[in-house]
Parts: C-alpha cells; structure tokens; sequence
C-alpha cells in the first residue's frame, strides 16, 4: 500500500520502503528477548530473530533494497547486554551484510538500547542516538518528542500498535497496525508496528497511546490518525482512531 509515491507499506508485512532512499525500515526488534526472559523464569520458543530474518528476507526480494534503517529497540534488556542479546545482534548483522547483501545498517537508538554503541564499530554500523534527519524524512524512536524541526514525514515506533477486533466467543485478537496522519505543524506522522513475534501490541482503539509517546500529547491527536493493519498478504485500511473508538 503507498502512503505517497515515495513510501510503500509492505503488505502483509511490519515494515515500510522508501524508494529514495533503497532502504526498508523496521522497529522494535527486542533481539535477545527469550533470552531475557529464560533468566526471569518465562520460557519461550527460539523464534523471533528467525521471524525477523524471513521478514527482511522477503521484504529485500520485493524491493531490492541494500539499506535497512532500523528505528529504534534493536535489543531487549533495559540495564545491560544480556549474552543473547549480543549474540543475536552479530547473527542479525552479518545474515544482512552476508545473505541479504546489505550495503548500510543505520539504528536510531531507543529506550532499550544502551551500550550499543561499543558494538557499531566492531559490526560497522551507523548508530544515532534518539532521532536522526535523512533527506525529508526524520527518524526518532518515540520515547522522547523528536528535537529537530526538518522533515516532511517523520516515522516512530516505541508504542507498538495494534487493532483489538472482536472474534465473536467474546474476546478479542489483535491486528498489528501502522498508524498515520498529520502532526499539528502540518508535517505527517507514521508509526511503525513492532517487529518483535512476541509483542501482539497495544490497542489503540481501547488505550490512550498519549500516555506512552510525548509526540501525541505535543504535536499530535492520536484519535485522528488513521490505521493500517497488518493481514495475511495485504494491508487492510481501518479507518479512524476516533472512529473506531466510538464504535
């Protein structure tokens, strides 16, 4: 799905293209997290760097893309680099360079990422911390409202969002979903789902994400961005926060 002539939405797929730049972007890996949670009692399935190599994989084979741009949380552990985390991070790295044949890693730091950066000249990558401006567009992670007043489109991730839908016995199963509109400046906002298999993501249509990112209580309405959801093989148009609210 093209968001403008310059930027698609992979369907069926938790990233984004920008043509200008030969470069997909992603978000919120969390490498290391069944790691992380093996050492706070939780065991979970080795799948998520698996997940996120076969995602990458077909988004290079669509694209042809030699650039991944990575916005923020490649990494899970908040106070140190946990071994998996480490270990993961390099196979990430060197299955882009190697398999994929990516040419540039760029990472725009996040909540998640301390320390990353005594790995970035070790496994030569591009590390920015909390926003970074690239031609029109200005890439921040979402924890803090981005600084600099440059860029036609700014992209996020951090909230991790989602669509609850009902499914009829009474509960409720979650989309992943982008999200996009206008900033009250007049530039546009995309926040970007999580890539992470084990975050199902918040419902946007039920919790209020202004508690979560500075950026919608300063330069936006949550309720008037619109939601693209993720579905088997194609991007599905939900429509309006606010309308789905009122449902």
């Amino acid at each position: 799905m093209k968001l403008s002539k310059n930027v698609e939405i992979l369907d069926g797929l938790p990233v984004i293209r920008i043509r200008s730049l030969s470069a997909i972007v992603c978000t919120d890996l969390h490498l290391g997290y069944e790691g992380v949670m093996a050492d706070n009692g939780t065991f979970l399935p080795k799948v998520n760097l698996k997940k996120i190599k076969d995602t990458l994989k077909i988004a290079e084979e669509i694209t042809g893309a030699k650039r991944i741009i990575v916005d923020g949380d490649i990494k899970n552990e908040f106070s140190k680099v946990h071994v998996e985390e480490f270990n993961e991070f390099r196979e990430f790295v060197e299955y882009l360079k190697g398999d994929l044949g990516v040419k540039e890693i760029t990472l725009i730091k996040g909540n998640h990422d301390n320390f990353i950066d005594r790995l970035k000249e070790p496994l030569k990558i591009t590390v920015h911390r909390q926003e970074t401006l690239i031609d029109d567009f200005l890439f921040f992670h979402g924890e803090e409202a981005p600084m600099s007043k440059g860029g036609e489109l700014l992209i996020m991730g951090h909230v991790h969002p989602a669509i609850s839908v009902p499914n009829g016995i009474g509960k409720f199963e979650k989309l992943k979903c982008f999200l996009y509109g206008d900033l009250k400046d007049g530039r546009k906002l995309l926040v970007l789902p999580a890539m992470n298999y084990f975050a199902d993501g918040v419902s946007v249509n039920f919790e209020d994400i202004s508690k979560m990112a500075p950026v919608f209580r300063k330069l936006a309405d949550a309720d008037k961005m619109r939601a693209f959801c993720i579905g088997e093989g194609e991007t599905l148009d939900f429509g309006v926060i606010g309308d789905l609210r009122n449902l």
